[in-house]
């Protein structure tokens, strides 16, 4: 009997200690964009964007859609706060009988001397629906930086979509002094 109060009790001691530790504020800052759009033969198409910056510094975020003979969409975010620096764009643009095209860039330089960046780009065509999206964020940590990028789309019928997305990231130099 004992021996199971006492593991009931570790475990009530375990689960308060993990729920204080998820509820302590996030220390870090993170720039996240995406752009996405859409292309119906001729028609105009459509376009949708997002931007934020969430982290304890200073930052902004912007996005710009717009539709008609060329369809474009756009967000942009970057900021600073104790942690770093984070910087996100995404941009989408498709044309009436062009192809549509979606690329993002992020990046993030820790104060610790960390980088990371990442990027994507997708290209749709040769089909009446033409539909490509590319997104990505950056983020500063204590930890250190790091990043990512997601990039798709649609051509139907029988089109072809062509999608690539990378990242790399940098721990810092570690410096040595000689006496």
């Amino acid at each position: 009997m004992t021996r199971c109060r006492t593991t009931n009790l570790s475990l009530i001691a375990l689960t308060t200690l993990s729920t204080l530790i998820a509820s302590l504020p996030a220390q870090a800052g993170e720039a996240t964009t995406s752009a996405g759009v859409t292309q119906i033969g001729s028609r105009p198409g459509t376009a949708n964007a997002t931007a934020a910056y969430t982290g304890e510094g200073r930052g902004r975020a912007q996005t710009t859609t717009r539709s008609g003979r060329v369809t474009l969409a756009e967000g942009l975010a970057f900021g600073v706060d104790r942690d770093g620096i984070d910087f996100s764009v995404s941009y989408a643009v498709a044309g009436r009988f062009a192809p549509a095209l979606a690329s993002t860039f992020n990046l993030s330089i820790g104060r610790d001397g960390s980088v990371a960046s990442s990027g994507g780009l997708s290209v749709a065509g040769n089909a009446p629906v033409r539909s490509v999206n590319a997104g990505g964020f950056a983020r500063s940590q204590p930890g250190g930086s790091i990043s990512g990028a997601t990039a798709g789309g649609r051509s139907d019928p029988h089109g072809t979509v062509l999608a690539k997305t990378w990242s790399e990231s940098r721990r810092p130099l570690r410096t040595f002094r000689y006496r």
